[in-house]
């Protein structure tokens, strides 16, 4: 497998390169490269909150509180639509090996989702 670090948000020892086995937050930095300027400014909360594991996803948005939840519904509803859904419905979709980044936004679309029922 991968290098053998601690995770940055649970503290946990992991051997995957890319994602924590723990509560499964991206270990690794996300590049700006592959993903539309509009939707750049996503990345560090995709690398928060883009988990890719739904049940870790869930218990992450279900730990947190109004004032990050609220804050995370925001920066994602400030995102040109056109720009985003373009991109996620775009290639990449049908791609059999999408970026790291395209996941990580993906699911963190996903958490966001999830914060606004949390938030209702």
């Amino acid at each position: 497998m991968g290098t053998r670090r601690n995770c940055w948000s649970c503290g946990h020892d992991n051997d995957r390169a890319e994602t924590c086995n723990w509560c499964g937050v991206w270990l690794t930095e996300l590049s700006p490269g592959p993903v539309p300027p509009p939707v750049r400014s996503l990345l560090p909360l995709a690398r928060r909150w883009g988990i890719n594991d739904d049940g870790y996803r869930a218990d992450a948005v279900a730990q947190a509180d109004t004032k990050t939840l609220d804050a995370l519904v925001a920066a994602v509803d400030a995102i040109d639509d056109t720009a985003l859904y373009d991109w996620l419905a775009g290639p990449e979709a049908d791609s059999g090996h999408p970026s790291a980044e395209y996941l990580a936004v993906t699911a963190l679309i996903m958490a966001a989702d999830q914060a606004r029922l949390r938030l209702k």
